[in-house]
């Protein structure tokens, strides 16, 4: 006798899926992420062959495109074409077009790379491989994964929280309007334990793209905001990052997609540093997926 499922029951059960588009971009990679990988999931690869074509046409009907993908440290691979092609009409050739490709995470595994093959009826003709070091994701089994580059801590610094807190953190991305870029932003509210004495408080920030390869470095200086009532609250509330943007006579400019913000938070009491000890981080949602293509378009 069988047992009934609820939709919800199955929908559990589905495995996470992640989405990787490699799109056809001027001046960035063309690269995003859309939810994370894991081990046991689903790796969803969306490609623009006009990547890999001669002037960005259309594949002709003799191209092959080849995505490869190696699993580490399990050492697999999976090699598959990532263009569908037709049937000939009348015997002319038809452009083929993109197909995406899914394939499983096998479990063990913490790393991914990638790397496309364009192959006529020479051979292979041309590789999309980011310079030769392929694209490479880590894998996670919870959380966010963290990205190599991160944001270090101060060696002088000291971590005491009765000094420096963050009370309220977030970070989002917003179109600023027609013919401007797509904005990362940080929002990040602190105490201080010694309101009179705070001379400095500030955030080291790292901004990266899909692949976890930073993109930006900086530093955000926090401030007391007028008329607010504790002498000892700090506040960032602005822009960390400017991606693409562009458009309306005005051209088009093609930067990296932020993906992963990260911040550590300090402030200076008495000449000496201290920090509430934290790595702090957020992932944020694809340009696309904030209200505008990331190529300007």
């Amino acid at each position: 006798m069988q047992t009934s499922r609820s939709i919800d029951e199955d929908a559990e059960t589905l495995p996470p899926t992640a989405t990787l588009r490699f799109r056809h971009s001027q001046g960035s990679l063309g690269l995003s992420r859309h939810g994370s990988i894991r081990p046991g999931g689903l790796l969803l690869v969306e490609y623009d062959p006009a990547r890999l074509t001669s002037g960005g046409n259309a594949p002709t009907s003799s191209t092959e495109i080849l995505c490869h993908v190696r699993f580490q440290p399990v050492g697999q691979t999976h090699s598959e074409s990532i263009l569908e092609h037709h049937a000939p009409v009348m015997g002319a050739g038809v452009s083929p077009y993109p197909a995406p490709l899914e394939v499983p995470v096998p479990v063990g595994t913490t790393e991914v790379e990638l790397w496309f093959e364009r192959r006529g009826p020479a051979g292979t003709t041309a590789w999309d491989s980011r310079y030769g070091q392929n694209y490479t994701f880590d894998v996670s089994g919870e959380g966010l994964p963290i990205p190599k580059r991160s944001v270090e801590a101060r060696p002088e610094s000291l971590i005491d929280l009765s000094k420096i807190r963050v009370v309220e953190d977030t970070a989002a991305k917003e179109e600023a309007g027609r013919g401007t870029s797509v904005r990362t932003l940080l929002a990040v509210h602190a105490l201080t334990g010694d309101a009179a004495a705070a001379a400095d408080t500030w955030a080291d920030v790292h901004v990266f793209d899909a692949a976890g390869e930073l993109i930006h470095a900086g530093s955000a200086a926090l401030k007391q905001p007028k008329g607010n009532g504790d002498p000892a609250l700090r506040v960032w509330e602005d822009e960390v990052y400017q991606g693409s943007g562009g458009g309306s006579g005005m051209g088009v400019w093609s930067r990296p997609d932020a993906h992963t913000v990260q911040y550590r938070l300090y402030c200076q009491l008495r000449g000496r540093v201290f920090t509430d000890g934290v790595l702090h981080q957020f992932e944020v949602p694809a340009d696309a997926d904030a209200g505008r293509d990331p190529d300007g378009e």
